[in-house]
């Protein structure tokens, strides 16, 4: 073999080599390329399934909410009849001590005859 022959061995030799590695970089690229790619499309249905869960949360502390303020009427309005309620009896009391002294006094007069 000549030089000639052993440069032009060589030659394609690192011409071939060339290609591999050209070849290796563009397979590389896809491969991330399309990792990538995968790597969005879950990102975006881990939000969707975040959006999902964050809509279903606020649907039931809305429900919550409506709860807890018509818990909050109908404590206003048991503290309104418990209110009223006292007053009854306190004028209760109030009647029952007049009567009560009325009937002393009239057993008072009823002993004097």
């Amino acid at each position: 073999m000549g030089t000639e022959q052993t440069i032009s061995l060589s030659l394609i030799f690192s011409s071939i080599s060339m290609i591999g590695v050209i070849f290796n970089i563009f397979i590389s690229m896809k491969r991330e390329n399309d990792y990538n790619k995968q790597k969005e499309i879950q990102i975006e249905t881990h939000f969707t399934q975040i959006d999902d869960k964050l809509e279903d949360f606020l649907t039931k502390m809305a429900a919550i909410a409506q709860k807890s303020e018509k818990s909050a009427e109908k404590i206003d309005a048991n503290l309104q009849q418990i209110a009223a309620t006292n007053e009854r009896i306190g004028t209760l009391f109030r009647l029952h001590d007049s009567n009560e002294r009325r009937i002393e006094k009239l057993e008072e007069r009823a002993n004097r005859m």
